[in-house]
């Protein structure tokens, strides 16, 4: 099984970019602290820095996996970019058109809903090298 397939399993520097980013939340919200009550500052500090861990330490995780599987890491990342394009097309053709603020909240629905189905569909077989 390739690294690409394997369920993620936080390391040392998971917890090393998330203690830096916690870090970092301490010195930016402490002020907060004045106007919440200590339980509710150390839940913010806890949850903004381990989303902000995510999102901006996420991306170098998966192109890290990418790498170490070699050929399907690369067919994974094609078939990601290409179901994510697909569907910020369809939403960028939804809010040109003016259709953003009816109900079109089914039909995106159901875009994300058939991207998630061909990306899962499409995971399953193996790249044809």
């Amino acid at each position: 099984m390739e690294p690409i397939d394997q369920a993620f399993r936080p390391k040392w520097d998971f917890f090393i970019v998330w203690a830096f980013l916690g870090m970092a939340t301490l010195w930016l919200t402490h002020e907060m602290e004045r106007d919440e009550g200590w339980i509710a500052y150390c839940a913010i500090v806890i949850f903004v820095s381990l989303f902000s861990t995510i999102i901006l330490y996420g991306p170098v995780l998966l192109a890290r996996q990418i790498i170490r599987s070699g050929l399907r890491g690369w067919f994974v990342l094609r078939v990601f970019v290409s179901t994510l394009l697909g569907v910020i097309l369809f939403c960028v053709i939804l809010f040109v058109t003016g259709h953003a603020n009816n109900n079109s909240q089914m039909w995106s629905g159901l875009v994300i809903a058939g991207a998630m189905t061909y990306l899962h569909w499409r995971l399953r077989d193996e790249p044809h090298a």
